[in-house]
Parts: structure tokens; sequence; C-alpha cells
């Protein structure tokens, strides 16, 4: 059942050429999704306490100073969306999105490893397509010329880049685990994900 998924990503298993490509895939992705992720957040946290902080001035000291940073709310909104997008694609690897594995369980183990390689081409389809389509909402925004709001002279468009890019990144994260369930004896696709979530919603990297 669904073997003709497995198939290729068994291959795969056993070439140490492609292994060598995923390892390096793996290294690359995770360092940009986690990097960004961490630097979007703290940009967006600090351009939005600096500008509290220059808005409590002002209303402490009005007539003294007035300064406020107008374009802080809409860099601070951009900068905590591509930190969540690419934070939700590096959860993939991690394996820390929410899964309740209590009726694979009760499945025998075949039909239960059928049914995770499913909902994994199921999520990478999903993924894939919303990657499509954030493609698209950057590229109509390119042609239709929209320019940010606050920072009139950056286009809209560069902003949106975090959408293809971080849905790209979970979904070959998604692709990435119909390749480890593949090769992963039967007996242990369900016992394997619940250690996964376990040990890395403890262990941090």
């Amino acid at each position: 059942m669904l073997s003709f998924i497995a198939k290729p990503f068994v291959w795969a298993h056993h070439s140490p050429r492609v292994q060598r490509i995923f390892a390096i895939l793996d290294v690359i992705i995770a360092s940009i999704n986690k990097n960004i992720a961490v630097v979007g957040l703290v940009v967006g946290v600090l351009v939005t306490a600096i500008n509290v902080f220059c808005r409590y001035l002002t209303g402490l000291f009005p007539d003294f100073f007035h300064f406020s940073l107008t374009w802080a709310e809409e860099v601070a909104r951009y900068c905590f969306l591509w930190s969540a997008l690419f934070g939700a694609a590096y959860g993939f690897r991690k394996g820390v999105h929410i899964s309740v594995t209590m009726l694979l369980e009760q499945f025998p183990p075949k039909l239960a490893k059928a049914c995770v390689i499913g909902i994994h081409t199921l999520n990478s389809l999903f993924l894939a397509f919303m990657c499509y389509a954030g493609v698209k909402v950057c590229y109509e925004n390119y042609l239709l010329g929209y320019m940010s709001e606050a920072l009139h002279d950056v286009p809209l468009w560069i902003f949106l880049l975090c959408l293809p890019f971080a849905f790209f990144g979970a979904t070959y994260r998604s692709i990435e685990k119909i390749y480890e369930v593949s090769w992963t004896s039967a007996d242990k696709v369900v016992k394997n994900a619940e250690s996964e979530m376990i040990h890395d919603s403890v262990i941090k990297d």
C-alpha cells in the first residue's frame, strides 16, 4: 500500500551520493530556517521596544521630545511574520508540530506506516501548493507595483518573499519525512514518531 511512493525513497536511502546530498541540504535549510526565525523575532522585539520607549518619552516630555518610528509597526509586523513562518518550517525538522498517534497505534504496523506516508504525502502537496501560491502573490504584487505603506521606497513583494521561501522549506521537510518513514521498519514507525516528538520537544539545539 502506497509502496509506489515509498520505493524511490528506499532507493535513495541506499545511495551514498543521495545521502550526502540530503545531509548537505539538511544543514543548509535548517540553518536558514532557524537563523531567520531567531533574527526576525529579535529585530521585531527590538524595533517595537525602541518605538514604545520613544513614545513614552514623548508622553512624559511633550515640550522637549517629539519622536516616533513611523515605520516601526510595519517592520515589526513583517519581522514576526518571517519569524513565524520560518520557525514553523524548522518545526517540521524537529517534529514539534502537534500530532495524535493514538489512532495509528491501533492499526497493524503496515497499515500504520501506509497511513503515515499518506499523511506526509498530502501534507507535502498542500505545502507545495502554498509555496506556488506564495510565488504568485509576490509576482502579482511586483506587477501591480505595490509599495510598503511606511517604507515607501521598498516594494511590498520583498516583504512577502517569506511566503514562497518558508513554504518551500516546509515542503522539503515534509518530503524528508516520507523519506525517513519509507525505509523505516513498519513496526517502528509509530514508536519512532513518538520518540522523536518527545526528544525534540525537550532537547534544544
